[in-house]
């Protein structure tokens, strides 16, 4: 599903083993056909020519990260921020061209620092949860993507989990969680994107 690329600190992340349908490079298909780990862009482009690495559905809506236009010349990419779109959109039924697929890279801090996920205010800030570790006793660690609102007076943080979970069927596994804003969390690293052709 995710690739998650570390260089730096301790090499303990593994993507899930949930089974997606892999696209070639230039195949153009609905947009509600993208599966997780695939980058695409809209066609015909409606002049931004951004491109979007699609992260999964969650709650009735289909998420991705919003790239620049040149994301895939670069070495490693920043997302803009993270869009839904929700499944009864006619957005969904719009083509798209798949430009690649994409892996996470995380660049962890030396010193952990405690904070609310709230006052994590850009689209890479990496977190974990007190108690929350895998088997070996590692911290699973989050992206933040951003505020999300279920109604006018409830206003959560998303956040993906980049870590595999244990004793979970593919099936069962959801990588998308939401927290209270003032949810105590260690601000861990920062996060990136790389894209590349190949697909696993």
């Amino acid at each position: 599903m995710f690739t998650l690329n570390q260089e730096k600190g301790i090499a303990m992340f593994i993507s899930t083993d949930k089974k997606v349908p892999t696209y070639n490079v230039g195949q153009t298909i609905q947009r509600r056909q993208v599966s997780t780990g695939h980058v695409f862009r809209y066609t015909p482009s409606s002049g931004e020519g951004y491109l979007y690495a699609h992260l999964d559905a969650y709650q009735g809506a289909f998420y991705s990260l919003k790239l620049n236009r040149n994301a895939k010349e670069d070495t490693t990419s920043v997302p803009m921020n993270f869009t839904s779109t929700p499944a009864e959109s006619d957005r969904l039924g719009n083509n798209v061209e798949i430009v690649g697929h994409f892996q996470f890279n995380v660049d962890l801090d030396q010193t952990p620092l405690l904070s609310v996920i709230g006052g994590a205010t850009d689209g890479r800030t990496v977190v974990s949860l007190r108690d929350d570790v895998d088997e070996k006793g590692y911290p699973h660690l989050y992206l933040v993507l951003g505020q999300t609102h279920k109604n006018s007076n409830d206003t959560s943080m998303l956040i993906l989990q980049l870590t595999k979970s244990s004793g979970r069927t593919s099936q069962e596994w959801c990588a998308f969680r939401t927290l209270p804003l003032d949810t105590m969390v260690a601000l861990r690293g920062n996060a990136d994107v790389t894209i590349y052709e190949g697909g696993e």
